[in-house]
């Protein structure tokens, strides 16, 4: 499933990026706006950009200086692709990604994790490979902890290693250690490649969340299997659920493929909680409340990889969600 994004850039402005969706993403001068450009060539309702079956529009909103695509001058509503530039005014530019969701066997199956001692390789079968002395983990290292790692395979140039609450991308042929032993991920020959399979559905998770509680935003998860409960009330974390568990809800009325269920960029999850002022050190704010959720979230008995990261997004894992 595609998930188109416009990269921001301009004078002043700090480069970030922003999902598209069927809701217009409303740019101008006035603070009604999604995206406010403070600049006297900008109207106070410039330009609209959303996407409607899979294709990508942008609509003049009758602007006083015009909106230009490519250099050329827009006029009404017209189709936007892949790496095209959109100028707003003298300092705002945007540029039009589409970040598509290739089969899983084009993401994962020409990576191999790679012990450095023995040279052996471990083929990744899966989009999450487990490392750990569990009887059920992918590679089983005696005296390790149970799961002691875990990695999330996003594609072969974004892999995530998970160790506690903590994750963090990692490079091919960057050597790391897990439990003790050092690895690296290489690339193998495709003859060699596995037929990869989505994971199983390790997550019977229900999440309830609302942002108008008895005393402000609340979330709780719930363990279908266990019956186990965890309510949420730090507001920045209960927004989060919220807002994770709404883009869930948005995308299955929208048919989005399972893999790309859920996923909402950076900059929107940051928007979202802290305001646009929180963008300049969203990055590590983003960080620290998601390993605080995590922590939280493991310590009431569940999973803390139900909230899954990929570079520039995020997402949750669970069955239903419900929302107010």
């Amino acid at each position: 499933m595609a998930v188109f994004e416009l990269v921001v850039e301009g004078e002043g402005v700090p480069p970030h990026s922003v999902s598209i969706g069927k809701q217009p993403y409303s740019i101008g001068r006035g603070p009604g706006n999604d995206l406010v450009v403070p600049d006297g060539m900008v109207s106070w309702e410039h330009l609209k950009v959303w996407t409607e079956r899979g294709t990508v529009w942008c609509s003049d909103a009758g602007s006083t200086n015009g909106t230009f695509v490519n250099g050329a001058r827009i006029h009404g509503t017209v189709q936007i692709n892949e790496g095209d530039k959109i100028t707003v005014g003298d300092k705002l530019h945007l540029h039009l990604h589409l970040h598509g969701q290739p089969s899983l066997s084009e993401q994962t199956g020409s990576i191999a994790l790679e012990e450095l001692h023995t040279r052996l390789r471990h083929l990744f079968r899966s989009n999450r490979f487990t490392i750990g002395s569990a009887v059920d983990a992918d590679l089983r290292i005696p005296g390790a902890l149970p799961y002691a790692a875990e990695f999330a395979i996003h594609g072969p140039d974004d892999i995530w290693l998970m160790v506690d609450t903590e994750d963090r991308a990692i490079e091919l042929d960057r050597t790391f250690e897990v439990a003790g032993m050092e690895f690296r991920l290489v690339r193998v020959s495709n003859q060699r490649a596995p037929t990869i399979q989505p994971q199983r559905d390790r997550f019977p998770y229900t999440l309830r969340a609302t942002l108008d509680g008895p005393t402000g935003p609340v979330a709780e998860l719930s363990n279908l299997q266990t019956g186990n409960r965890v309510r949420i009330e730090a507001e920045t974390r209960a927004i989060l659920l919220y807002l994770l568990g709404r883009r869930i809800a948005e995308d299955r009325e929208s048919d989005t493929g399972k893999e790309e269920l859920g996923w909402i960029s950076d900059d929107d999850v940051i928007v979202g909680v802290w305001g646009r002022s929180g963008l300049p050190d969203g990055a590590n704010r983003l960080k620290v409340l998601v390993h605080r959720l995590r922590s939280e979230i493991k310590r009431a008995g569940f999973d803390p990889w139900f909230i899954e990261r990929r570079r520039r997004y995020i997402r949750v894992r669970v069955r239903e969600f419900t929302g107010a």
